[in-house]
């Protein structure tokens, strides 16, 4: 029985089933991916597991123990859930951090250290005494997070942790989720619809979709199944079929490869697979410029920008290369570049980031 178990659990909102009769179970000290479009319930499920909310049907099991009613005062005492939208106090950015300590008795001397290791990990140390609602939305999203460790939990709970983040605050908390995994053995699960996300941090996924699990198991054997069906409501983008065929005359292990995904655009990837493979190119890790860049990178595409669309602090564009790749930067990077619909661009991106199922 794992460290967090739900058996049978369904929850009613009124008329709306959001969760029916769903079975998730995380193992001490795993990191677990809950994966679906959004509305599929992925939110409702961890307000559950952290014991925030209380099922209309089914049970609850913490450490081999059934909760429910005032019992499940205990998961909340050892769990944290980190919300999607932050919510900061209106103060200090050290005072967001410690107030958590500060309602559990903790010693000023013992807040001192475990504020200034949490902000250290987010990488907001510097900015400690700056009012946390001046700071940049990626900014706050990491000072939740760094609020949501401090008090260590057990059980560490994330509903998107990086949606819309740019790329390098994206980096960065996942950095302190293998770090906290790996190091404390905090067991963590995470709701995304990033499927490259998941792929990265977690092991076993599980997938959820109109309020019930479709699959759990390996996240790379459910990406390699099922990948090209996993079209979260336009939020996984950049997938592609394709024929890959390798540039050299090795035979095993990873290495590179030309992918060809129409009769007109070829990509280079790095891979240790050929023949018919389907590709993913994360949106986060093209770069758009106006004219040839200097890069290490093997692929650079010329095309028009077809569409641009804002979403938060981050901007994403369409470029018709000969198929259409979605790049992810943000407003002000939009700003800086002066780019326009029907502009030719350049759109250039490492092997290494082109993922092969």
């Amino acid at each position: 029985m794992g460290v967090i178990e739900l058996r049978d659990v369904t929850v009613d909102f009124d008329s709306t089933k959001a969760l029916d009769r769903i079975n998730i179970r995380a193992e001490p000290g795993e990191m677990l991916s809950l994966i679906g479009p959004n509305g599929a319930g992925k939110t409702t499920a961890l307000r559950v597991m952290a014991g925030l909310l209380e099922p209309t049907k089914g049970e609850i099991f913490y450490n081999n123990e059934r909760l429910s009613g005032a019992d499940l005062i205990k998961l909340r005492k050892r769990s944290t859930l980190v919300f999607q939208k932050p919510a900061v106090f209106s103060t200090s950015v050290f005072k967001n951090v410690a107030y958590g300590l500060r309602v559990r008795d903790v010693s000023e001397s013992e807040i001192e250290k475990r504020v200034k290791d949490a902000l250290k990990q987010v990488e907001l140390y510097t900015l400690k005494e700056r009012f946390a609602r001046n700071l940049s939305g990626g900014e706050q999203r990491r000072l939740c997070l760094a609020m949501g460790i401090v008090t260590e939990p057990e059980i560490l709970y994330l509903d998107e942790p990086t949606a819309y983040l740019d790329s390098e605050s994206t980096q960065i908390v996942e950095a302190v989720l293998k770090e906290l995994n790996k190091e404390k053995r905090t067991t963590i699960v995470i709701s995304t619809h990033n499927i490259m996300q998941a792929e990265n941090l977690t092991r076993r996924a599980i997938l959820i979709q109109n309020g019930t699990v479709q699959r759990t198991g390996l996240t790379s054997e459910i990406l390699r199944d099922q990948l090209e069906t996993l079209v979260f409501d336009d939020t996984t983008r950049n997938i592609f079929s394709g024929s890959a065929e390798f540039t050299n005359g090795l035979h095993s292990g990873m290495r590179l490869a030309s992918i060809k995904l129409n009769d007109d655009v070829s990509i280079d990837a790095i891979t240790d697979r050929d023949g018919k493979v389907t590709v993913r190119i994360p949106p986060e890790d093209i770069v758009v410029s106006l004219g040839s860049v200097l890069s290490s990178a093997r692929n650079t595409l010329k095309g028009r920008v077809s569409d641009i669309s804002l979403e938060d602090a981050m901007a994403l564009l369409t470029v018709d290369v000969g198929v259409n790749l979605v790049a992810q930067i943000t407003r002000s990077s939009l700003e800086n570049l002066r780019v326009a619909l029907d502009d030719e661009v350049d759109v250039t991106f490492k092997a290494s980031s082109v993922r092969v199922y």
